[in-house]
């Protein structure tokens, strides 16, 4: 389920024309972080190495229905490695804290993480000022209020869940 709520994200798309190309914003990260959440380290590893090997096989599942290995080795795909270091790293956090506080920091750290590994790559592809231009310039903001939408989505979510359980026993 998660596998298929992260292809459909990647088509939530909106065209920012920076660059010739123009560089896709789209609703992948805020899902990844959402489902890290609700999975164990080794599922959400799984879910997204079989996300990236469907697209580096040619399945359109990146961004705007892309794909190839192309994607993978050119300027966004430190973001799509970085999905998976991300969604390790929340899912290991979010085990352990549950707090909206805590919730909120570990994914403000996801997305700071996530802006290092895509910013790593695209600095080997086209120098540091490039990168921070095409890669976190357009992007941060809307990176942070992706963030703070995950944490909200989590916290409430596992909230009802708890409430639920209570209400059961």
């Amino acid at each position: 389920m998660a596998l298929v709520a992260i292809i459909i994200s990647s088509y939530v798309a909106i065209t920012l024309p920076i660059s010739e190309q123009g560089i896709p914003f789209t609703a992948q990260s805020l899902v990844v972080f959402i489902c890290a959440a609700f999975l164990s380290p080794k599922e959400i590893a799984v879910t997204l190495c079989l996300y990236i090997l469907l697209g580096i096989t040619g399945l359109p599942v990146f961004a705007e229905g892309t794909s190839g290995w192309s994607k993978l080795t050119g300027a966004s795909g430190g973001f799509l490695w970085g999905f998976l270091v991300c969604g390790v790293m929340i899912s290991q956090s979010y085990k352990k804290n549950h707090g909206l506080l805590s919730v909120i920091v570990t994914m403000i750290l996801a997305t700071i993480i996530l802006f290092i590994c895509g910013l790593g790559q695209l600095t080997v592809k086209f120098g540091f000022d490039k990168a921070v231009e095409y890669g976190l310039t357009p992007f941060w903001k809307m990176g942070l209020l992706k963030a703070f939408l995950a944490a909200s989505v989590v916290f409430f979510t596992n909230s009802i869940l708890n409430r639920d359980k209570k209400v059961r026993s």
